[in-house]
Order: C-alpha cells, then structure tokens, then sequence
C-alpha cells in the first residue's frame, strides 16, 4: 500500500507569501534608501558650504573645519567642496602646507566650467605665496624662487572665464594682484640667489643667464602674452555686443 503524500497546509502557503513578499520590500528599499541618501547631500551641501564660508570670514577655525568635516562625508556631489573647505581651515590655523595640499585636491576635483574654479586657484596660488615668503624669511631665496614660480603659474593658468562676469570683481581681481605681486617677489628672489663678491667673469667668456633669470624671464613672458589674450577676448566681445554680431557658441566657463 503506497503511502498518501499530505497536501500542504494553508499556513504554510501564507507562511511563504509572506516570506517573498519581505524579500521584495527589502529589495526595493535599497535604491529608496540610496535616492534619499543623495537627496539629503544635495540639501546639505549648500548649507555646509554656507556654514563653512560664513566661518571662514568669521575667522573660526573651529567651526570651519566642522564644516568642511560635514562636506566630506559621503562626498560624492560636488567634491572638490570638501577639500576647499578644509583648505580654508588650514589656512585660519597657518598651515599653509596642508592647505596647499587640499586646495590643489580641490583643483583637481572642481569641473571645469565651474566658477569655482577661479576661487579655488586664486586660493591654491596665495597659499604656495605664503610659503615662499616663509623661504624667504629662513634665508632661503632658491626655494622661495621655485615657490614663487609654481604660485605664478597656478594664477597664469587661469581661464579667462576667471577675468569677465561675475569672477572678475572677486577672483579675477586676486589673481590679476597675485601675477603681478609673485613676478616681483620671483625677480628679488632670483636676485638673491646671486652670490655675494662673485668675481667679474673673464672678457673673453661669453655671460650666460643663470637658470633663475632664465626661469623668471619665461614666467614673464607667459604672464604678458596671458594677459594681451584676455584683452584681445574682452575687445572682441565688446565688438561684437557694439555690432550686434552673433558671439558665436557659449565659453566652457
């Protein structure tokens, strides 16, 4: 006699619905969890950046880096915000090292048509500036030259979105402030370098320029012609406003 299979029981069947029906929730919160997680970094990201620039002109070292801490976190919107942030920090605290690191993160990181990318520079620049002049005050003057040169480029590279607009009253301004200032500082300190009582060469040998005029001599010369293209762009534009002409596709900036 074959034995009789018994039939499953209805509390079993609601018993497994029940089962699939957790799994399926479980599954489904996930990307809900992850829309909401990104939903609250976009509402938080102006508001610490806010607190964090508010700190910055308040001089509070403190709450500057709280909020460059609260930036960091699941940092994955806009993140050149959080190493600007803490940059700035360092900075109200005078460790100009550190913040040069994270302002060059945040140079890295900033899109290229965004705006702050004029501001982090400028930052990034001045910073470089800062420990060239600590060179410079420990005697120093070859590294404080190489110094100066590196914060010069950073300001020479500048787009020039960074010179019209908006950035020109802010950003423009400190970089324009800043080529000028580091071509001077580079030339005292490339003449510094030179050493003192160094006997007259002979007149049969022929003066080559020392690496740090040379050096000094491109960085010139880069700063000018940057300069003559931001006015020939400038000129252009307000021809074209003038003549009604077509502009022409939008800048990058």
């Amino acid at each position: 006699m074959i034995p009789s299979v018994p039939a499953p029981s209805a509390s079993g069947d609601r018993r497994s619905r029940l089962r699939r029906r957790r799994l399926l929730l479980l599954w489904s919160a996930v990307p809900v969890l992850v829309l909401l997680g990104v939903a609250a970094k976009f509402l938080s990201l102006g508001l610490l950046a806010g607190q964090a620039a508010e700190a910055y002109a308040a001089k509070d070292t403190a709450a500057a880096g709280a909020a460059a801490e609260g930036l960091n976190l699941a940092n994955v919107v806009e993140r050149h915000k959080a190493p600007f942030a803490a940059g700035d920090a360092k900075v109200l605290a005078g460790d100009y090292p550190a913040a040069r690191i994270l302002f060059q993160e945040a140079l890295d990181d900033v899109p290229a048509v965004s705006p702050d990318d004029c501001v982090i520079r400028a930052n990034l620049s001045l910073a470089i500036e800062h420990i060239g002049d600590a060179k410079l005050r420990a005697e120093d003057p070859a590294s404080a030259a190489s110094l100066y040169a590196e914060a010069l480029d950073v300001a020479v590279a500048a787009p020039p979105g960074c010179f019209s607009g908006a950035s020109a009253q802010h950003a423009g301004k400190q970089l324009t402030e800043a080529e000028r200032r580091l071509t001077e500082k580079l030339a005292a300190a490339a003449e510094s370098t030179e050493a003192p009582g160094e006997s007259e060469p002979d007149d049969s040998s022929e003066e080559q320029p020392s690496p740090q005029q040379s050096q000094l001599e491109q960085l010139e010369e880069s700063a000018r012609q940057s300069e003559r293209e931001r006015n020939a762009a400038r000129e252009r534009d307000d021809y074209l406003r003038d003549t009604g002409g077509d502009a022409g596709p939008d800048r990058p900036w």
